[in-house]
Protein backbone atom coordinates (compact mmCIF):
# COMPACT_ATOMS: atom_id res chain seq x y z
CA UNK A 1 0.00 0.00 0.00
CA UNK A 2 1.79 3.53 -0.86
CA UNK A 3 1.61 6.22 1.10
CA UNK A 4 -1.02 8.09 -1.11
CA UNK A 5 -3.27 5.16 -0.56
CA UNK A 6 -2.67 5.25 3.33
CA UNK A 7 -2.91 8.95 3.95
CA UNK A 8 -6.35 8.53 2.23
CA UNK A 9 -7.57 5.74 3.63
CA UNK A 10 -6.29 7.35 6.98
CA UNK A 11 -8.28 10.54 6.64
CA UNK A 12 -10.96 8.43 5.56
CA UNK A 13 -10.63 6.45 8.57
CA UNK A 14 -10.54 9.21 11.02
CA UNK A 15 -14.05 10.63 9.65
CA UNK A 16 -15.53 7.29 9.92
CA UNK A 17 -14.89 6.92 13.61
CA UNK A 18 -15.19 10.15 14.85
CA UNK A 19 -19.22 9.33 13.04
CA UNK A 20 -19.50 6.44 15.05
CA UNK A 21 -18.30 7.58 18.35
CA UNK A 22 -20.63 10.85 18.00
CA UNK A 23 -23.72 8.72 16.90
CA UNK A 24 -23.03 6.12 19.29
CA UNK A 25 -22.80 7.99 22.28
CA UNK A 26 -25.80 10.39 21.02
CA UNK A 27 -27.88 7.06 20.51
CA UNK A 28 -27.25 5.79 23.99
CA UNK A 29 -27.19 9.23 25.77
CA UNK A 30 -31.16 10.58 24.11
CA UNK A 31 -31.90 6.75 25.40
CA UNK A 32 -30.48 6.43 28.85
CA UNK A 33 -30.71 10.15 30.21
CA UNK A 34 -34.09 11.48 28.42
CA UNK A 35 -36.06 8.47 26.91
CA UNK A 36 -35.90 5.73 29.81
CA UNK A 37 -34.52 8.15 32.79
CA UNK A 38 -38.08 8.37 33.92
CA UNK A 39 -38.90 5.17 33.81
CA UNK A 40 -36.00 3.05 34.07
CA UNK A 41 -35.17 2.24 38.15
CA UNK A 42 -31.57 3.46 39.44
CA UNK A 43 -30.75 0.06 40.55
CA UNK A 44 -31.57 -1.76 37.56
CA UNK A 45 -29.37 0.58 35.52
CA UNK A 46 -26.48 0.53 38.61
CA UNK A 47 -26.91 -3.66 37.93
CA UNK A 48 -26.00 -3.71 34.33
CA UNK A 49 -23.54 -1.81 35.03
CA UNK A 50 -21.72 -3.78 37.91
CA UNK A 51 -22.47 -7.15 35.39
CA UNK A 52 -21.13 -5.15 32.68
CA UNK A 53 -17.87 -4.42 34.20
CA UNK A 54 -17.10 -7.97 35.70
CA UNK A 55 -17.39 -9.10 31.90
CA UNK A 56 -15.12 -6.45 30.78
CA UNK A 57 -12.59 -7.70 33.67
CA UNK A 58 -12.60 -11.58 32.26
CA UNK A 59 -12.39 -10.01 28.99
CA UNK A 60 -8.81 -8.67 29.31
CA UNK A 61 -8.19 -12.04 29.73
CA UNK A 62 -9.36 -13.25 26.12
CA UNK A 63 -6.88 -12.17 24.05
CA UNK A 64 -2.76 -12.78 23.78
CA UNK A 65 -2.73 -9.33 21.59
CA UNK A 66 -3.19 -11.89 18.82
CA UNK A 67 -5.88 -9.44 16.52
CA UNK A 68 -3.00 -6.45 17.56
CA UNK A 69 -0.41 -8.42 15.70
CA UNK A 70 -2.66 -9.76 12.88
CA UNK A 71 -2.80 -5.85 12.45
CA UNK A 72 0.74 -5.38 12.98
CA UNK A 73 2.33 -8.25 10.56
CA UNK A 74 3.56 -6.58 7.29
CA UNK A 75 2.32 -10.34 5.62
CA UNK A 76 -0.09 -12.27 6.90
CA UNK A 77 -1.18 -15.99 5.88
CA UNK A 78 -4.29 -18.44 6.35
CA UNK A 79 -2.19 -20.25 8.86
CA UNK A 80 -1.60 -16.50 10.83
CA UNK A 81 -5.88 -16.18 10.90
CA UNK A 82 -6.63 -19.29 11.57
CA UNK A 83 -4.97 -20.03 14.51
CA UNK A 84 -6.10 -16.44 15.42
CA UNK A 85 -9.69 -17.28 15.57
CA UNK A 86 -8.54 -21.20 17.11
CA UNK A 87 -6.83 -19.74 19.81
CA UNK A 88 -9.33 -16.39 20.65
CA UNK A 89 -12.35 -18.97 20.32
CA UNK A 90 -11.18 -21.49 22.61
CA UNK A 91 -10.26 -18.44 25.48
CA UNK A 92 -13.56 -17.16 24.39
CA UNK A 93 -15.30 -20.43 25.34
CA UNK A 94 -13.58 -21.03 28.70
CA UNK A 95 -14.22 -17.41 29.96
CA UNK A 96 -18.17 -18.32 28.31
CA UNK A 97 -18.08 -22.02 31.17
CA UNK A 98 -16.53 -19.68 33.58
CA UNK A 99 -18.78 -16.79 33.71
CA UNK A 100 -21.72 -19.06 33.39
CA UNK A 101 -20.70 -21.02 36.00
CA UNK A 102 -19.76 -18.80 38.90
CA UNK A 103 -22.63 -16.11 37.63
CA UNK A 104 -24.51 -17.08 40.79
CA UNK A 105 -21.58 -16.53 43.49
CA UNK A 106 -20.88 -13.09 41.45
CA UNK A 107 -24.47 -12.04 42.06
CA UNK A 108 -24.41 -12.89 45.66
CA UNK A 109 -20.94 -11.41 45.98
CA UNK A 110 -22.16 -8.04 44.85
CA UNK A 111 -25.48 -8.44 46.46
CA UNK A 112 -27.53 -8.39 42.75
CA UNK A 113 -30.84 -9.28 42.49
CA UNK A 114 -31.44 -13.43 41.60
CA UNK A 115 -32.40 -12.17 37.59
CA UNK A 116 -28.93 -10.93 37.41
CA UNK A 117 -27.63 -14.35 37.31
CA UNK A 118 -29.02 -14.72 33.41
CA UNK A 119 -27.83 -11.14 32.66
CA UNK A 120 -24.32 -12.24 33.62
CA UNK A 121 -24.77 -14.80 31.39
CA UNK A 122 -25.67 -13.25 28.41
CA UNK A 123 -23.15 -10.72 28.59
CA UNK A 124 -21.09 -13.84 28.53
CA UNK A 125 -22.54 -15.55 25.49
CA UNK A 126 -22.56 -12.02 24.29
CA UNK A 127 -18.90 -11.77 24.44
CA UNK A 128 -18.48 -15.17 22.72
CA UNK A 129 -20.75 -14.06 19.87
CA UNK A 130 -18.46 -10.74 19.74
CA UNK A 131 -15.33 -12.83 19.64
CA UNK A 132 -16.83 -14.56 16.41
CA UNK A 133 -16.17 -11.13 14.63
CA UNK A 134 -12.37 -10.67 15.21
CA UNK A 135 -10.83 -11.87 12.23
CA UNK A 136 -13.67 -10.05 10.02
CA UNK A 137 -12.89 -6.83 11.58
CA UNK A 138 -9.19 -7.15 12.02
CA UNK A 139 -8.99 -7.92 8.05
CA UNK A 140 -11.01 -4.29 7.73
CA UNK A 141 -8.44 -2.60 9.83
CA UNK A 142 -5.85 -4.01 8.03
CA UNK A 143 -6.88 -2.87 4.86
CA UNK A 144 -7.79 0.77 6.98
CA UNK A 145 -11.82 -0.45 6.02
CA UNK A 146 -13.39 1.50 8.72
CA UNK A 147 -16.42 2.07 6.77
CA UNK A 148 -18.39 -0.93 7.50
CA UNK A 149 -17.02 -1.68 10.62
CA UNK A 150 -18.66 1.52 11.58
CA UNK A 151 -22.15 0.77 10.65
CA UNK A 152 -21.98 -2.41 12.04
CA UNK A 153 -21.15 -0.60 15.33
CA UNK A 154 -24.09 1.74 15.13
CA UNK A 155 -26.42 -0.99 13.92
CA UNK A 156 -25.41 -2.91 17.42
CA UNK A 157 -25.98 0.15 19.88
CA UNK A 158 -29.00 0.80 17.26
CA UNK A 159 -30.49 -2.42 17.75
CA UNK A 160 -29.94 -2.76 21.65
CA UNK A 161 -31.41 1.14 22.64
CA UNK A 162 -34.09 0.19 20.43
CA UNK A 163 -34.89 -3.24 21.75
CA UNK A 164 -33.90 -1.50 25.81
CA UNK A 165 -36.46 0.87 25.11
CA UNK A 166 -39.33 -1.27 23.80
CA UNK A 167 -38.90 -3.86 26.82
CA UNK A 168 -38.43 -1.19 29.51
CA UNK A 169 -41.65 0.38 29.00
CA UNK A 170 -42.97 -2.87 29.35
CA UNK A 171 -41.37 -3.98 32.62
CA UNK A 172 -38.26 -2.16 33.69
CA UNK A 173 -36.25 -4.60 34.88
CA UNK A 174 -32.63 -6.31 34.51
CA UNK A 175 -34.33 -8.47 31.49
CA UNK A 176 -34.36 -6.14 29.37
CA UNK A 177 -31.06 -5.90 29.61
CA UNK A 178 -30.50 -9.39 28.88
CA UNK A 179 -32.75 -9.59 26.15
CA UNK A 180 -31.16 -6.55 24.32
CA UNK A 181 -27.70 -7.93 24.89
CA UNK A 182 -27.99 -11.13 23.41
CA UNK A 183 -30.21 -9.68 20.00
CA UNK A 184 -27.42 -7.01 20.12
CA UNK A 185 -24.27 -9.27 19.24
CA UNK A 186 -26.28 -11.67 17.11
CA UNK A 187 -27.19 -9.39 14.80
CA UNK A 188 -23.45 -7.94 14.83
CA UNK A 189 -21.94 -10.90 14.00
CA UNK A 190 -23.92 -11.47 10.90
CA UNK A 191 -23.38 -8.39 9.88
CA UNK A 192 -19.68 -8.35 9.72
CA UNK A 193 -19.70 -11.61 8.04
CA UNK A 194 -22.59 -9.95 5.22
CA UNK A 195 -19.95 -7.09 4.80
CA UNK A 196 -16.74 -8.76 4.95
CA UNK A 197 -17.29 -12.32 4.45
CA UNK A 198 -14.66 -14.72 5.83
CA UNK A 199 -14.82 -18.75 6.01
CA UNK A 200 -14.43 -19.76 9.20
CA UNK A 201 -11.35 -22.17 9.70
CA UNK A 202 -10.00 -24.14 12.90
CA UNK A 203 -6.33 -24.98 13.48
CA UNK A 204 -3.31 -23.69 15.54
CA UNK A 205 0.07 -23.82 13.36
CA UNK A 206 2.99 -23.37 16.01
CA UNK A 207 5.06 -21.67 14.26
CA UNK A 208 1.83 -19.18 13.39
CA UNK A 209 1.22 -18.99 17.21
CA UNK A 210 4.84 -18.20 17.90
CA UNK A 211 5.47 -15.23 15.70
CA UNK A 212 2.09 -13.65 16.33
CA UNK A 213 2.35 -13.91 20.30
CA UNK A 214 5.75 -12.38 20.13
CA UNK A 215 4.42 -9.60 19.29
CA UNK A 216 0.64 -10.32 21.36
CA UNK A 217 2.23 -10.68 24.18
CA UNK A 218 3.80 -7.78 25.32
CA UNK A 219 1.37 -6.13 23.52
CA UNK A 220 -0.96 -7.24 26.20
CA UNK A 221 1.24 -7.08 28.68
CA UNK A 222 1.23 -3.60 27.85
CA UNK A 223 -2.55 -3.13 28.36
CA UNK A 224 -2.15 -5.15 31.68
CA UNK A 225 0.64 -2.39 33.11
CA UNK A 226 -1.96 0.42 32.04
CA UNK A 227 -4.50 -1.27 34.45
CA UNK A 228 -2.10 -1.07 37.29
CA UNK A 229 -0.89 1.81 36.68
CA UNK A 230 -4.20 3.84 35.81
CA UNK A 231 -6.69 1.70 37.72
CA UNK A 232 -5.53 -0.35 40.71
CA UNK A 233 -3.10 2.17 42.41
CA UNK A 234 -6.57 4.09 43.31
CA UNK A 235 -7.06 1.13 45.79
CA UNK A 236 -4.41 1.79 47.42
CA UNK A 237 -4.95 5.88 47.66
CA UNK A 238 -8.31 5.55 48.44
CA UNK A 239 -7.69 4.29 52.08
CA UNK A 240 -5.97 7.26 52.23
CA UNK A 241 -7.99 9.96 51.02
CA UNK A 242 -11.61 8.66 51.05
CA UNK A 243 -14.46 8.56 48.61
CA UNK A 244 -14.85 12.35 48.37
CA UNK A 245 -10.75 12.82 47.39
CA UNK A 246 -11.92 9.70 44.45
CA UNK A 247 -14.82 11.89 43.61
CA UNK A 248 -12.55 14.96 42.64
CA UNK A 249 -9.94 13.15 41.08
CA UNK A 250 -12.41 11.29 38.98
CA UNK A 251 -14.88 14.49 38.39
CA UNK A 252 -11.54 16.47 37.32
CA UNK A 253 -10.13 13.58 35.04
CA UNK A 254 -13.25 12.86 33.27
CA UNK A 255 -13.27 16.27 32.10
CA UNK A 256 -9.13 17.01 31.58
CA UNK A 257 -9.24 13.36 29.97
CA UNK A 258 -12.26 14.65 26.90
CA UNK A 259 -9.82 15.73 24.62
CA UNK A 260 -8.37 12.25 24.64
CA UNK A 261 -11.14 10.73 22.20
CA UNK A 262 -9.28 12.36 19.55
CA UNK A 263 -6.23 10.20 20.57
CA UNK A 264 -8.37 7.63 20.44
CA UNK A 265 -10.03 7.54 17.26
CA UNK A 266 -6.16 8.11 16.07
CA UNK A 267 -4.93 5.81 17.96
CA UNK A 268 -7.17 3.00 16.07
CA UNK A 269 -6.58 4.36 12.43
CA UNK A 270 -3.35 5.29 12.75
CA UNK A 271 -2.01 2.37 14.34
CA UNK A 272 -2.95 -0.19 11.29
CA UNK A 273 -1.99 2.51 9.03
CA UNK A 274 1.82 3.01 9.94
CA UNK A 275 2.31 -0.76 10.29
CA UNK A 276 1.55 -0.95 6.37
CA UNK A 277 4.17 1.09 6.25
CA UNK A 278 7.02 -0.59 8.83
CA UNK A 279 9.59 -0.57 6.79
CA UNK A 280 9.15 2.10 4.40
CA UNK A 281 10.44 5.34 6.98
CA UNK A 282 10.47 7.31 3.90
CA UNK A 283 6.86 7.58 3.88
CA UNK A 284 6.31 6.87 7.33
CA UNK A 285 7.35 10.27 8.24
CA UNK A 286 5.23 11.78 6.14
CA UNK A 287 1.97 9.95 7.66
CA UNK A 288 3.41 10.55 10.91
CA UNK A 289 3.83 14.41 10.10
CA UNK A 290 0.26 14.28 9.27
CA UNK A 291 -1.03 12.31 11.83
CA UNK A 292 0.10 15.25 14.48
CA UNK A 293 -1.12 17.65 12.80
CA UNK A 294 -4.80 16.27 12.85
CA UNK A 295 -4.68 15.69 16.41
CA UNK A 296 -3.30 18.87 17.18
CA UNK A 297 -6.10 20.46 14.67
CA UNK A 298 -8.90 19.18 17.27
CA UNK A 299 -7.47 17.96 20.22
CA UNK A 300 -5.34 21.35 21.43
CA UNK A 301 -8.80 23.20 21.29
CA UNK A 302 -10.77 21.29 23.41
CA UNK A 303 -7.89 21.16 25.53
CA UNK A 304 -6.90 24.90 25.48
CA UNK A 305 -10.72 25.74 25.32
CA UNK A 306 -11.60 23.01 28.61
CA UNK A 307 -9.17 25.68 30.76
CA UNK A 308 -10.63 28.42 29.39
CA UNK A 309 -14.09 27.73 30.78
CA UNK A 310 -13.06 25.42 33.62
CA UNK A 311 -13.21 28.28 36.26
CA UNK A 312 -16.97 29.01 35.35
CA UNK A 313 -17.62 25.57 35.45
CA UNK A 314 -18.53 25.51 39.43
CA UNK A 315 -21.11 27.99 38.64
CA UNK A 316 -22.99 26.34 36.57
CA UNK A 317 -22.98 23.08 38.03
CA UNK A 318 -22.68 23.20 41.85
CA UNK A 319 -19.82 25.05 44.38
CA UNK A 320 -19.04 21.74 45.45
CA UNK A 321 -17.09 21.12 43.13
CA UNK A 322 -14.61 24.39 43.68
CA UNK A 323 -11.60 21.63 45.27
CA UNK A 324 -11.24 20.00 41.74
CA UNK A 325 -10.49 22.57 39.73
CA UNK A 326 -6.28 22.54 40.20
CA UNK A 327 -6.95 18.80 39.39
CA UNK A 328 -8.68 19.36 36.08
CA UNK A 329 -5.11 22.10 35.08
CA UNK A 330 -2.71 19.36 36.55
CA UNK A 331 -4.23 16.25 34.32
CA UNK A 332 -4.40 18.75 31.41
CA UNK A 333 -0.79 18.85 31.88
CA UNK A 334 -0.79 14.96 31.53
CA UNK A 335 -3.32 15.27 28.43
CA UNK A 336 -0.78 18.01 26.38
CA UNK A 337 2.32 15.35 26.69
CA UNK A 338 -0.32 12.64 26.51
CA UNK A 339 -1.49 13.79 22.40
CA UNK A 340 2.84 13.48 21.75
CA UNK A 341 3.84 10.39 23.47
CA UNK A 342 0.87 8.28 22.61
CA UNK A 343 1.33 9.02 18.75
CA UNK A 344 5.26 8.15 19.47
CA UNK A 345 4.50 4.53 21.19
CA UNK A 346 1.94 4.33 18.64
CA UNK A 347 4.38 4.22 15.87
CA UNK A 348 6.94 1.92 18.26
CA UNK A 349 4.24 -1.02 18.34
CA UNK A 350 3.19 -0.28 14.59
CA UNK A 351 7.43 -0.93 13.74
CA UNK A 352 7.43 -3.89 15.74
CA UNK A 353 9.31 -2.28 18.99
CA UNK A 354 6.80 -3.53 21.12
CA UNK A 355 9.53 -4.61 23.53
CA UNK A 356 10.70 -0.91 23.61
CA UNK A 357 6.66 0.29 24.47
CA UNK A 358 6.56 -2.52 27.28
CA UNK A 359 9.87 -1.15 28.88
CA UNK A 360 8.23 2.38 28.72
CA UNK A 361 4.99 1.22 30.09
CA UNK A 362 7.63 -0.62 32.94
CA UNK A 363 9.29 2.85 33.58
CA UNK A 364 5.77 4.65 34.42
CA UNK A 365 3.92 2.41 36.24
CA UNK A 366 7.19 1.99 38.56
CA UNK A 367 7.15 6.10 38.63
CA UNK A 368 3.13 6.35 39.41
CA UNK A 369 3.27 3.50 42.26
CA UNK A 370 6.52 5.28 43.83
CA UNK A 371 5.27 8.76 43.44
CA UNK A 372 1.19 8.44 43.84
CA UNK A 373 1.70 7.02 47.77
CA UNK A 374 4.24 9.72 48.74
CA UNK A 375 2.64 12.69 47.30
CA UNK A 376 -0.62 11.60 48.68
CA UNK A 377 0.31 11.73 52.06
CA UNK A 378 2.16 14.91 51.33
CA UNK A 379 -0.67 16.93 49.47
CA UNK A 380 -3.44 15.05 50.08
CA UNK A 381 -5.99 14.09 46.71
CA UNK A 382 -4.23 16.54 44.75
CA UNK A 383 -1.26 14.50 44.84
CA UNK A 384 -2.83 12.10 42.41
CA UNK A 385 -2.85 14.95 39.96
CA UNK A 386 0.71 16.03 40.81
CA UNK A 387 2.02 12.54 39.97
CA UNK A 388 0.15 12.59 36.69
CA UNK A 389 1.42 16.16 35.80
CA UNK A 390 4.93 15.29 36.74
CA UNK A 391 5.29 11.82 35.08
CA UNK A 392 4.10 13.45 31.66
CA UNK A 393 7.05 14.99 31.32
CA UNK A 394 8.72 11.63 30.77
CA UNK A 395 6.58 11.57 27.46
CA UNK A 396 10.08 13.60 25.99
CA UNK A 397 11.67 9.46 25.69
CA UNK A 398 9.81 7.89 23.19
CA UNK A 399 9.70 10.93 21.26
CA UNK A 400 13.60 10.72 21.48
CA UNK A 401 13.39 7.28 20.55
CA UNK A 402 11.11 7.46 17.42
CA UNK A 403 13.34 10.57 16.08
CA UNK A 404 16.40 8.31 15.92
CA UNK A 405 14.88 6.47 12.98
CA UNK A 406 12.28 8.39 11.88
CA UNK A 407 13.49 12.81 11.24
CA UNK A 408 9.86 13.78 12.59
CA UNK A 409 9.17 17.74 12.19
CA UNK A 410 7.37 17.89 15.47
CA UNK A 411 6.88 21.87 16.26
CA UNK A 412 6.62 22.36 12.45
CA UNK A 413 3.21 20.28 12.85
CA UNK A 414 1.91 21.61 15.71
CA UNK A 415 2.45 25.06 16.36
CA UNK A 416 -0.61 26.51 13.67
CA UNK A 417 -3.12 24.86 16.10
CA UNK A 418 -1.23 25.34 19.76
CA UNK A 419 -1.04 29.12 18.61
CA UNK A 420 -4.62 29.64 17.04
CA UNK A 421 -5.82 27.26 20.37
CA UNK A 422 -4.00 29.55 23.15
CA UNK A 423 -5.37 32.86 21.20
CA UNK A 424 -9.03 31.05 21.47
CA UNK A 425 -8.38 30.34 25.18
CA UNK A 426 -7.47 33.76 26.40
CA UNK A 427 -10.76 35.04 24.85
CA UNK A 428 -12.90 32.44 25.62
CA UNK A 429 -11.57 32.93 29.20
CA UNK A 430 -12.56 36.47 29.27
CA UNK A 431 -15.88 35.95 27.75
CA UNK A 432 -16.78 33.22 30.01
CA UNK A 433 -15.81 35.56 32.95
CA UNK A 434 -18.19 38.33 31.73
CA UNK A 435 -21.10 36.51 30.78
CA UNK A 436 -21.32 32.61 32.15
CA UNK A 437 -24.05 31.78 34.52
CA UNK A 438 -25.68 28.99 33.21
CA UNK A 439 -25.79 26.22 31.03
CA UNK A 440 -27.27 28.61 28.08
CA UNK A 441 -24.53 30.92 28.25
CA UNK A 442 -22.06 27.95 29.01
CA UNK A 443 -22.84 26.50 25.23
CA UNK A 444 -22.60 30.15 23.89
CA UNK A 445 -19.10 30.72 25.13
CA UNK A 446 -18.27 27.38 23.94
CA UNK A 447 -20.16 27.92 20.23
CA UNK A 448 -18.77 31.16 20.14
CA UNK A 449 -14.72 29.84 21.31
CA UNK A 450 -15.01 27.47 18.12
CA UNK A 451 -16.06 30.17 15.59
CA UNK A 452 -12.75 32.20 17.02
CA UNK A 453 -10.47 28.97 16.53
CA UNK A 454 -12.03 28.15 12.84
CA UNK A 455 -10.90 32.03 11.91
CA UNK A 456 -8.19 31.75 13.67
CA UNK A 457 -7.05 28.59 11.97
CA UNK A 458 -7.71 29.93 8.54
CA UNK A 459 -5.71 32.58 9.52
CA UNK A 460 -2.45 30.06 10.49
CA UNK A 461 -3.02 27.31 8.66
CA UNK A 462 -5.39 27.09 5.70
CA UNK A 463 -2.98 25.72 3.17
CA UNK A 464 -2.66 22.51 5.40
CA UNK A 465 -6.55 22.38 6.37
CA UNK A 466 -7.64 22.51 2.39
CA UNK A 467 -5.19 19.90 1.72
CA UNK A 468 -6.29 17.54 4.45
CA UNK A 469 -10.04 18.62 3.16
CA UNK A 470 -8.92 17.88 -0.37
CA UNK A 471 -7.80 14.36 0.66
CA UNK A 472 -10.95 13.34 1.97
CA UNK A 473 -12.83 14.71 -0.82
CA UNK A 474 -10.81 13.14 -3.30
CA UNK A 475 -10.93 9.42 -1.77
CA UNK A 476 -12.55 7.28 -3.69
Amino acid sequence: MDIETVNKKLLRGIVSLSFRRAAIYAIGLITLNIILAPVLPVAVLGTFNIANSILTFFTFFSDFGLAAAIIQKKEITAEDLKTTFTIQQCLAAIILIVVWIAAPWLVDLYKLDLSSVWLIRALGVSFFLTSLKVIPSVLLERELKFGPIVWVEIAEAAIFYGTLTLLVFQNPTVEAFTVSTILRSVLGVVLIYVLAPWKVALGISKAAAKTLMNFGIPFQLNSLLALVKDRLVFLVVGTIIGPMGIGYITWAQSLAYIPLEVMNIMIRVTFPAFSRLQEDYESLKPAVEKSLFITSLFLFPMLFGLLAIAPVLTTVVTKKWEPALPLIYLFSINTFWASLSTTFTNILNAIGKIGTTLKLMVMWTILTWILTPILVFKYGYTGVAITAAVISFTSIIPIMIIKKHIKVEILKNIYKPLIASILMSIAVYFIAQSIVSNLVTLITTVLIGGVIYFVLVGLFAKDQVISFLGRFRNEP
